[in-house]
């Protein structure tokens, strides 16, 4: 989720419409784009610029947000799970066992990663957010058509202290909103929650080598640079095509990549 870092978006302190309001602007229409551009592979992931606003990830103002009212395919919110990361998932290639999304959201790939075989925790920040997913996920059909509720929960928790073990990792909107300084500890958390062989999943995007956020600008290198140091190793990089893209990104270039590590 795009929100853990946009509840200070400028000095002053913006309401929470507002912040939705700024969240959407930033992230663009969930309307595929007419053009792709090919992504800036720039190693600047420490370099970005960091006001204030981006030092702190406070949950009661990522509360207010979702307590104003953020409607489903508003700002981040997609509507649905990534085509492209719904098509990997459908490929059964993916480790089963227990996997993680931090930054859940409504909860959409949390219960398409649902099955039998993979029981999946959704993680917030926000208690509003939890209850819009445990919502969803009430309804919802996991990844193997059962119900979601019966693999899937949401629990709220800060990435960063959050404990467990898992054979899977699914990263889409969260590393964006992390403050570049921050990164190094994203990794190494990463590190520490993923078991030996398991893997993590980085949907990249925003792509671009603008200033400024949340969302911060991300690209394939700056994720190999922070998960290769962090005990990863990559096993695929995907481009993903026009027509399954997630979002448009005003700010930088269009387009996401699927990248794929494995935990050594």
């Amino acid at each position: 989720s795009i929100a853990r870092t946009c509840l200070f978006l400028t000095s002053r302190h913006l309401t929470s419409r507002r912040v939705i309001s700024h969240v959407h602007r930033v992230v663009g229409s969930h309307k595929p784009p007419a053009r792709a551009a090919s992504p800036t592979l720039r190693r600047t992931g420490k370099k970005l610029r960091e006001g204030p606003a981006a030092a702190t990830m406070p949950g009661h103002d990522w509360e207010s947000m979702w307590a104003a009212g953020l409607e489903p395919g508003q700002a981040f919110d997609a509507s649905r799970v990534e085509p492209a990361f719904l098509d990997l998932i459908m490929t059964g290639t993916l480790p089963k066992g227990d996997a993680l999304v931090p930054g859940c959201g409504r909860g959409y790939a949390v219960a398409a990663l649902g099955s039998a075989e993979r029981k999946v925790t959704g993680l917030e920040i926000s208690a509003t957010a939890k209850a819009a997913a445990d919502a969803f996920l009430s309804t919802a059909k996991a990844g193997d058509g059962s119900a979601a509720s019966e693999h899937c929960t949401v629990v709220v928790d800060d990435f960063f202290t959050h404990t467990g073990r898992y054979d899977l990792v699914y990263d889409c909107t969260f590393l964006c909103a992390i403050p570049p300084s921050r990164r190094e500890e994203w990794a190494a958390q990463m590190s520490k929650l993923i078991k030996p062989g398991g893997e993590i999943v980085s949907l990249v995007f925003p792509l671009g080598d603008y200033e400024g956020g949340p969302p911060f600008a991300l690209s394939t290198a700056i994720v190999e640079d922070l998960l290769l140091p962090a005990g990863f190793e990559r096993v695929s990089l995907t481009k993903v095509p026009e027509e399954k893209l997630a979002r448009t990104a005003p700010r930088g270039e269009r387009g996401e990549y699927l990248y794929r590590w494995r935990r050594l």
